[in-house]
């Protein structure tokens, strides 16, 4: 539980909402830890490896049958003899090791390479590959955040973490695809955390992302109808995001039920005076904004549409509180409470693109209440 409140509470950050994280990320969590704790004693079923005179690279060396691939994609990326190192930051490495099958699917979804030997080939490839994998910093797993680390990899990037129950058994997962499979293995240089996938940079930014949601589709036409893209200057932007069911409930079936509802007729959609414009920008923050990035309290967060989004980060996160009612709330008791604020939908955040995330949202997203 120690571990837990040093997650919620390390620097002012907070990775969940109330219940949510009760639900989502504590509990799972908990059960994580219980099961960890109980392996450990297991030697069929390890998951924390204590070596004093084993680097990284020596243990993916000394264990073949499991990372003779990816030794050999570490070697060939000129990757293995700084893992076989100390940090010469002084603060350990953290690798997120594949395993010879996830390499083995790799390969097979990539018509770029048809066996083992011809990725080797591919040296650049690998050299990227390898520094994606690997962080200058020793993270443990009690350090993951609900969100994106904030330690970045070799190659600069940020790696995404979140927390699932499947099955009923908790797991971690890494860019939403590789699930943890062994943890916090500890070497004398660091820490590695064994993976299920191979995890490959994302080329795609937040607009493509949308563009590529057959139920965001609402949202897709209405950034590319106002121009957004050719305006966003900055180089990474955080999307809030509506479902196309969040637009249903308000009434709007389709981007020409929107336009008619907020935009100013005979004025071009890409004119920043339309409404419609207005509309579309107010989606979009002007940085990088993972859920953990988010500080406690309440914060004002500006827009590519000039207006801010306020969003206010206690025991639950809620944005533009007071703006608009959302729905309501009755107790056992029958007291009623009124929703007037829009929540992040926790399994539909954090996405990662290389301009940053996306973060799906409960209700409509606007500086004020549109015209019926």
């Amino acid at each position: 539980m120690d571990q837990v409140r040093k997650i919620i509470f390390e620097r002012g950050r907070l990775p969940g909402n109330g219940i949510q994280i009760l639900v989502r990320f504590l509990i799972p969590w908990i059960i994580l830890s219980a099961v960890m704790r109980s392996c450990e004693s297991d030697p069929h079923e390890l998951h924390r490896f204590y070596e004093e005179t084993s680097t990284i690279g020596e243990y993916i060396k000394t264990n073949p049958e499991e990372y003779s691939k990816f030794n050999r994609i570490l070697v060939e990326g000129k990757m293995f003899l700084p893992l076989c190192a100390y940090n010469p930051n002084g603060e350990g490495y953290t690798l997120f090791l594949p395993t010879n099958e996830a390499i083995d699917r790799f390969i097979e979804e990539n018509p770029d390479y048809g066996n083992l030997e011809e990725l080797l080939q591919d040296t650049i490839i690998l050299k990227t590959l390898t520094r994606y994998h690997t962080l200058n910093k020793k993270v443990p797993t009690d350090e993951f955040p609900f969100g994106a680390l904030t330690e970045r990899t070799l190659t600069g990037e940020r790696l995404t973490i979140g927390f699932y129950t499947e099955d009923d058994n908790p797991l971690i997962k890494v860019n939403n695809v590789a699930s943890i499979i062994k943890s916090n293995l500890e070497m004398t240089n660091g820490c590695v955390h064994v993976i299920s996938e191979v995890l490959q940079q994302v080329e795609f930014s937040g607009c493509d992302w949308i563009q590529q949601q057959e139920d965001y589709s609402i949202l897709a036409q209405a950034i590319e109808l106002s121009g957004i893209r050719e305006r966003l200057w900055f180089g990474s932007y955080t999307i809030l995001a509506e479902h196309d069911s969040i637009y249903h409930r308000t009434g709007i079936m389709n981007i020409e039920e929107l336009i008619e509802r907020v935009a100013t007729p005979g004025m071009a959609f890409s004119d920043t005076d339309n409404p419609f414009y207005q509309f579309t920008a107010y989606h979009f923050l002007d940085r990088e904004f993972y859920l953990n990035d988010l500080y406690m309290g309440k914060g004002e967060y500006w827009t590519l549409g000039n207006e801010t989004v306020v969003i206010d980060v206690g025991m639950e996160i809620r944005i533009n509180p007071g703006v608009d009612v959302y729905g309501i709330t009755i107790s056992e008791s029958g007291d009623t409470t009124l929703i007037d604020f829009i929540r992040p939908v926790w399994n539909a955040c954090n996405i990662l693109t290389n301009t940053g995330p996306v973060h799906s949202v409960s209700g409509l997203l606007v500086a004020e209440p549109l015209p019926e």
